[in-house]
């Protein structure tokens, strides 16, 4: 018992750091104008921050925490989506043609994600559910989908790279950190069910590795964006020479071309 107080007063301190984290990350963002930018991203992080001053008064073991919790945690799926739309769009803002392509491609990705996973917990779901039975699903169904966030999120990247995509410093650095956020929460997901839900301090744990990814990423988020990252322009240039990155952005905007007068047809 003494032990599972321990990780409870552990998890309780990581959740407040968290709290004060985001919160400074909404409060740099406004001051710097960049709310305006990352909008998704801005309205998300308030309404964490709202989520979490509201259940912070109550109980973690109480039905109100609980009902609280359970409510909100499809708003955080909903949020998610948004933001990586909102990164999709601003990295090809100039590469309309790919953008709309790849947009449907998107949807239909975390679609299929969101159905295969309801579908898993619908078919491994028991007659009665208890409160721990329902969190280990709804990790699941948040697994489906952030690995597919993660995969699309991966493979901008991997775009940006081979094409060295010209993008504001703020940009690269918020697209490579929400990336490394969604990978490190599907491994602790996963590492969940593989586990399984044998107990509180199993949960407990859980939830302390993702509050510390969580933090890290905030941390990141308000120690380097800043005003002046969004007119420095950044390109990841894998060590080659200026004509080589000139024909492969020529070869990205031609590609962009085509899909854009295939759209309009």
């Amino acid at each position: 018992m003494e032990n599972l107080h321990s990780v409870w007063i552990l998890q309780r301190t990581f959740w407040i750091l968290n709290v004060i984290a985001v919160a400074v990350v909404v409060w740099r963002l406004y001051s710097a104008g960049l709310h305006r930018i990352y909008r998704f991203f801005f309205a998300a992080l308030v309404f964490v921050t709202l989520r979490s001053i509201l259940l912070i008064p109550f109980d973690p073991k109480s039905r109100t925490f609980y009902t609280i919790w359970v409510v909100t945690v499809p708003i955080l799926w909903v949020s998610y989506v948004l933001v990586v739309l909102e990164l999709y769009s601003l990295v090809l803002k100039h590469y309309r043609g790919i953008y709309s392509v790849g947009r449907m491609f998107f949807f239909a990705a975390v679609a299929t994600s969101a159905i295969v996973s309801a579908l898993t917990v619908l078919l491994t779901m028991p007659g009665t559910l208890g409160a721990r039975s329902l969190l280990y699903y709804y990790a699941l169904l948040e697994r489906g989908i952030v690995t597919s966030l993660a995969i699309f999120l991966l493979l901008l990247l991997t775009l940006v790279t081979w094409f060295p995509v010209p993008l504001s410093r703020n940009l690269l650095i918020h697209c490579s950190v929400y990336t490394a956020y969604f990978f490190a929460v599907n491994v602790i997901d996963l590492y969940w069910h593989i586990s399984g839900i044998a107990g509180a301090a199993t949960t407990s744990w859980a939830t302390i590795y993702r509050l510390s990814v969580a933090l890290v990423c905030y941390s990141c988020w308000a120690f380097l964006l800043s005003p002046s990252g969004e007119n420095r322009i950044a390109a990841l240039h894998l060590g080659r020479s200026p004509l080589e990155e000139k024909r492969l952005l020529g070869q990205l905007e031609g590609l962009n071309a085509t899909l854009l007068r295939t759209a309009r047809k």
